[in-house]
């Protein structure tokens, strides 16, 4: 891809490394001393050096690739990166990540340096995805360049959120859905730590449109074990790293078909109540009157959005998809939305992956997805292709 996306973040230092960061291309034993705390592993300078963990490798004179050599540490299942704003981004820089884990180093993946949501007006810095490790314990990550160029105040994570079941909000019951009950799981389901999270919630007067993403975390193949950890890791990268005041997306739906509350307020907000819409950070500029439902997974073909190799047909699941239906036809009856129609949102500007001056007017069908207001491959060619089924089957279910 030829843009960068640029969001925000609070760099934080999230756990503990068993040996210093190593020179690039060294390697690093096996742990013999008791972990030497490091929070932040500051790879730039603020002018885009080289700085702390990070060291340029050999490479043929048209690019220039640049490693943290290999880190070990305690476990953590992801890993995130980010960078000062305002920094320039090259089109053609790369990143990748290998990790160690069950004694074996793993094969490279791709870390996307697009991220796939922006919102200006919560965003401190931009970065990447968290990329989904699972329970990792030792990570290399190499930059390719081909001008030898990397962002400002580069900065790497290892994240490691625990399960928060206090503090959350009570259980509520599940809403009815035009098929039946949708049973949304919590945040304290996912083990949202809700003292991270901007207290209150961000009202906004009502919902036009819905907006369909894919969180593109690197891996399509989790087990519904590891959801909870996965959503719990975006969380704390969002808000940790990137400076959110929240989780962006209003609902998250997994390959099972699990569907699960992200921002606060997502559940109860309705028409006509005290709590008329919840404002997300999900689409660069065009946040305001629409909700957000993201899809668990890549659904881009041929790895281009990063993580795991997706192959040529990453089709998200039957489950997915009836669960994607479902949670749109919910909260499209409530606001009494045609869900095969268009609706007409207003930019509010922001530049990053926002085309669309402040003020633009734009139409756009009701069900949307995130490349149909700002410049992203979100939510992946495969997911693309299947909305105009998607939207039949809200209508359906929409009676």
């Amino acid at each position: 891809m030829s843009f960068r996306k640029k969001i925000p973040a609070i760099a934080l230092g999230i756990m503990s490394l068993a040996t210093p960061l190593a020179a690039a291309g060294t390697s690093v034993a096996a742990p013999t001393a008791a972990p030497a705390p490091v929070e932040d592993a500051t790879l730039t300078d603020s002018e885009g050096k080289p700085s702390g963990a990070l060291s340029a490798k050999a490479a043929p004179q048209t690019e220039k690739v640049f490693s943290t050599g290999e880190i070990s540490g305690k476990k953590f299942s992801s890993i995130g990166l980010s960078w000062k704003k305002e920094s320039p981004v090259d089109s053609r820089l790369t990143a990748e990540a290998r990790v160690h884990q069950n004694g074996a180093w793993e094969s490279w993946k791709q870390i996307p340096l697009e991220l796939n949501e922006d919102v200006a007006e919560e965003a401190k810095r931009a970065g990447a995805p968290a990329l989904y490790t699972d329970n990792a314990d030792g990570v290399e990550v190499r930059f390719t360049s081909p001008g030898g160029a990397l962002p400002q105040d580069l900065r790497l994570s290892l994240i490691n959120p625990v399960q928060n079941a206090t503090g959350s909000t009570p259980r509520r019951q599940p809403r009815s859905a035009p098929a039946g009950e949708l049973n949304v799981k919590l945040r304290k389901d996912w083990g949202a730590d809700e003292s991270l999270a901007d207290p209150g919630y961000k009202i906004q007067p009502s919902i036009k449109a819905a907006i369909v993403h894919h969180t593109v975390t690197g891996n399509n193949s989790y087990t519904q074990e590891q959801v909870p950890q996965i959503i719990n890791g975006m969380y704390e990268h969002l808000i940790k790293d990137l400076g959110y005041g929240d989780i962006p997306y209003h609902f998250i739906v997994d390959r099972f078909g699990g569907v699960w509350e992200g921002r606060k307020g997502s559940i109860e907000m309705q028409p006509g109540t005290a709590i008329p819409g919840i404002l997300g950070g999900h689409a660069a500029g065009f946040n305001t009157n629409t909700f957000g439902v993201a899809t668990l997974g890549n659904f881009e073909p041929n790895n281009s959005e990063g993580g795991e190799d997706t192959g040529p047909d990453p089709k998200p699941s039957e489950a997915m998809m009836k669960s994607l239906a479902d949670v749109l036809a919910w909260k499209g009856k409530q606001y009494q939305l045609n869900p095969e129609g268009t609706t007409q949102l207003v930019s509010a500007g922001g530049g990053g992956t926002n085309p669309h001056p402040k003020g633009t007017m734009l139409d756009v069908p009701t069900i949307s997805s995130h490349r149909d207001v700002n410049v992203t491959a979100c939510p992946g060619g495969k997911l693309y292709e299947m909305l105009p089924s998607l939207r039949d089957q809200v209508a359906e279910r929409m009676g």
